[in-house]
């Protein structure tokens, strides 16, 4: 998939604010809400395009949960596991819908990772604009 060379540029950089800002990050995947992967970082042999595809799913499933259950629109989903957490956060930006996925290891302080995750939403979403 082509997407705007400037949108990656903006992508890798919103990655690299948050392995500068957050403690225990092992992977970050912004992908396309179909699934098409635009910039990614990972710090083992994890399967980028596979966390693309499963979070392009999950934000799905989370649209359709909010809905359903009158909460509005998903925006975010946070599963937490014995070794880490998995959070994937949308960015609704004018053009497309893009979501970032962050994989933590236990260290992590989920409050630094949603801070830190919010902001790269909002400019994501503010891209170009």
């Amino acid at each position: 998939m082509n997407t705007d060379p400037q949108l990656n540029i903006a992508a890798e950089s919103a990655i690299q604010k948050l392995i500068d800002n957050v403690r225990g990050i092992k992977a970050v995947v912004i992908s396309t809400e179909d699934g098409f992967e635009i910039a990614a970082w990972v710090e083992n042999t994890a399967q980028v395009s596979r966390l693309a595809a499963m979070a392009s799913s999950m934000a799905a499933l989370g649209a359709i949960a909010g809905e359903e259950s009158q909460l509005g629109t998903c925006d975010n989903i946070i599963i937490e596991a014995p070794n880490g957490y998995l959070v994937m956060m949308q960015a609704r930006h004018q053009k497309s819908i893009l979501i970032i996925s962050i994989i933590t290891n236990k260290d992590a302080v989920m409050g630094q990772v949603l801070y830190f995750s919010r902001q790269v939403c909002k400019s994501l979403e503010n891209f170009g604009l």
